[in-house]
């Protein structure tokens, strides 16, 4: 069970449903938020409370806890999400209740404050529990879940639901289910198992990269709110945006399978979006019906949003710099207000609004394809190379297919346990291949085949390790 858990686990399962949950209550919590801000505001200021205000408050919530995670400080994961949860459900309360334009804003700050809080606890948690084969999945797939989720709320009459108080009666029994439910997922437990291999040394990343990775985060989507922000007009003239939202969770699950199955294609694909800023620029001339719009720009908005925060992950666990997991959403959140912001100060100057978009797209392609040489490219060689070595190596020492199987699993560092659940075998028959390898390539043990492997992938490192084997 315990070898299943972990299993789950690494393959994002776990992880994903307790992202939907997480975020699910958050972004429901947050539209009910919205319906109030409109209604006591109006919709023009509710455009820059919610999302430049809103969203620059979330930045500073994931600011604040990266910088509590930071590497050589003691950091609670758990105690904090569970106070979080707590603090987050009081402050739902008033933020939905209050009649007051001052109460609806103060509360609501606090509550997309907080909510930065919860998505960096759980970006933490997905960069520490989660292989990076899943790790897209288990973002993107939590979101879509989410999204779905919050969008069947909304059919119970036509959202009238998420819009009243009544809502709480959902909101607070949420809350008290993530509290007590988190502690016994053991995902945000600092001695856990972390998803770097083994033994692997952590990689370097210096400022001047971290800013680079940031900046085109920030600039891909501040260019794709330039296009388009989901005025809240729309919503008062009775738009339903948890229903609009459903395209956002296809986008999210396409995003997702093609990012964890390739990352040069999800980012190319990512890339590809950036013309649909454009194209929503040209429909706001035409006489297009809003949900289509809100529609077609939340199906894109997907691979952004799965872009920024893969990036962010896999540079987290390739480090071991874990309060960098969050740092892809904060600089989206960014991006996100600054690109709002333009849009909605040059709303009545198309033109301009173009131009700015323009001059914003190219260094945003340049450093894009900057980044991706940087962190994918030299990443795909080495898979490239380690695959031929693999065959290779196995041709070599004459292993049956069985045996590759069962080696690919020792080169890993997997247990017989874990090796016979894979492949649907008895642990017996797992040792009965894994003496045969070893004899085929004369060792004594899975250590030294691991150092004549890593020698056949490495062969620099021959004349320090071979006085090991001998």
């Amino acid at each position: 069970m315990r070898n299943l858990w972990r299993r789950l686990k690494g393959g994002g399962a776990v992880v994903a449903l307790w992202i939907a949950l997480c975020f699910g209550w958050t972004s429901a919590v947050y539209l009910s938020w919205l319906h109030r801000l409109i209604a006591i505001a109006g919709s023009a200021a509710a455009d820059w409370l919610s999302m430049v205000a809103g969203y620059l408050a979330q930045a500073l919530g994931l600011a604040v806890t990266a910088r509590f995670m930071r590497r050589g400080r003691p950091f609670r994961a758990g105690e904090c999400f569970t106070a979080v949860t707590a603090l987050l459900a009081a402050v739902s309360v008033p933020a939905l209740l209050t009649d007051t334009a001052a109460g609806v804003i103060g509360f609501g700050f606090l509550m997309n404050l907080l909510c930065g809080v919860l998505s960096a606890l759980y970006l933490y948690a997905a960069a520490r529990n989660v292989d990076a084969r899943h790790r897209s999945i288990a973002f993107g797939g939590g979101y879509a879940l989410a999204t779905v989720a919050v969008g069947l709320l909304a059919l119970i009459g036509r959202g009238s639901f998420l819009h009243s108080n009544h809502a709480l009666l959902l909101y607070l029994p949420l809350s008290a289910l993530l509290a007590a439910v988190t502690p016994r997922l053991r995902l945000l437990e600092s001695g856990q198992t972390e998803t770097a291999a083994e033994g692997e040394k952590p990689q370097r990343l210096s400022g001047k990269e971290l800013a680079v990775a940031c900046g085109v985060t920030v600039l891909i989507s501040a260019v794709k709110n330039l296009g388009y922000s989901f005025p809240s007009a729309e919503i008062g003239a009775g738009l339903v945006p948890e229903l609009t939202r459903l395209p956002y969770a296809v986008g999210l699950t396409a995003a997702a399978f093609i990012h964890d199955r390739n990352r040069k294609h999800g980012m190319v694909c990512t890339i590809a979006a950036l013309i649909m800023p454009f194209i929503m620029l040209g429909l706001t001339s035409e006489p297009v019906p809003a949900t289509i719009c809100w529609g077609l720009d939340y199906l894109f908005y997907g691979f952004f949003s799965v872009f920024r925060a893969v990036l962010f992950l896999d540079i987290a666990s390739r480090t071991r710099r874990w309060e960098l997991a969050p740092t892809g959403l904060l600089a989206g959140r960014v991006g996100d207000a600054l690109g709002t912001a333009v849009g909605l100060l040059l709303a009545e100057h198309r033109l301009w609004l173009i131009l700015v978009a323009t001059a914003a797209f190219f260094p945003t392609v340049f450093l894009f394809f900057r980044e991706y040489q940087r962190q994918y490219e030299p990443e795909t060689v080495r898979q490239r190379s380690e695959q031929e070595v693999f065959e290779s190596f196995c041709l070599r020492y004459d292993l049956s297919s069985r045996e590759r199987e069962v080696v690919r699993m020792v080169l890993d560092g997997h247990p017989n346990g874990e090796i016979a659940e894979a492949l649907f075998i008895t642990e017996s028959t797992v040792k009965y291949h894994v003496r045969n390898v070893l004899q085929k390539v004369g060792c004594k043990n899975r250590a030294e085949l691991q150092r004549i492997y890593k020698l056949a992938l490495y062969p620099e490192m021959a004349q320090e390790a071979l006085p090991k084997i001998g």
